[in-house]
């Protein structure tokens, strides 16, 4: 039994390291007693249904007064644009006002184009079968080009935590297999390690045009949530 155990260790031990731990960072989880390690997995698919919007509004003018001037009207037409979508005003946040001066460079030097502002608009919009709607809306409104649009999930924190309850699933599978296969069984759970999940977010640049408004294709993928965890089961 006792060399049952020891290469049980050794096989634990060499499946973490293919999957790249730290070898400082495994010893220090590891207890002097029998063990197995297993590195595990979850995934969840969702499809998004939530779109982020994020509009840039500028404008280069002799002066910014001029400017600013611009930006405000065009402002004022976005956000009345898409109030009449329905969208809620707590979905919409606009951003301050900056104003700096605009250069160009012609023949190796340096001249002032004029005072530019700008004004970023971000729209959360929850309703993705109004998506289209409202792009024509903003393409009325003046506004040519978005400069991101992100989809995302509003159950996100949920569907984590199903990801982590498969992965959790994923390990105590495995390290089953694995003790059994040596002739030992799970004695408890000593330490585990939840990896980093970074969220997938799908972004497009996108350039407006009235004639295509809601007849613009809306391409989005299902999404996944996924949940990494090293753990170390003790044996008997």
């Amino acid at each position: 039994m006792k060399n049952a155990k020891s290469l049980i260790l050794n096989s634990a031990v060499a499946f973490v390291l293919c999957a790249s731990l730290p070898i400082v960072a495994l010893a220090a989880t590891l207890p002097d007693s029998p063990h197995v390690v297993v590195a595990a997995r979850g995934e969840v698919e969702a499809m998004p249904d939530i779109a982020r919007l994020q509009l840039q509004i500028s404008e280069t003018r002799d002066s910014a007064v001029d400017a600013k001037s611009s930006v405000d009207q065009r402002t004022a037409q976005v956000l009345n644009a898409v109030a009449e979508q329905g969208v809620a005003e707590a979905d919409i946040r606009a951003s301050q006002i900056r104003i700096y001066p605009d250069y160009e460079w012609q023949d190796g030097k340096r001249l002032l184009r004029g005072q530019r502002v700008e004004r970023s608009v971000d729209i959360t919009l929850s309703d993705l079968s109004r998506y289209g709607a409202v792009l024509d809306a903003l393409v009325k409104a003046g506004i040519s080009e978005l400069g991101s649009v992100n989809f995302d999930l509003s159950r996100r924190e949920a569907l984590q935590a199903e990801a982590v309850q498969a992965a959790i699933a994923d390990a105590k599978a495995k390290a089953a297999v694995l003790a059994a296969g040596f002739g030992s069984k799970l004695a408890g759970v000593y330490h585990i390690d939840e990896g980093g999940n970074a969220p997938v977010v799908y972004e497009r640049a996108m350039m407006m045009d009235a004639k295509v408004g809601a007849q613009a294709p809306m391409l989005i993928g299902k999404e996944t949530v996924s949940a990494s965890l090293t753990v170390v089961f003790l044996l008997k």
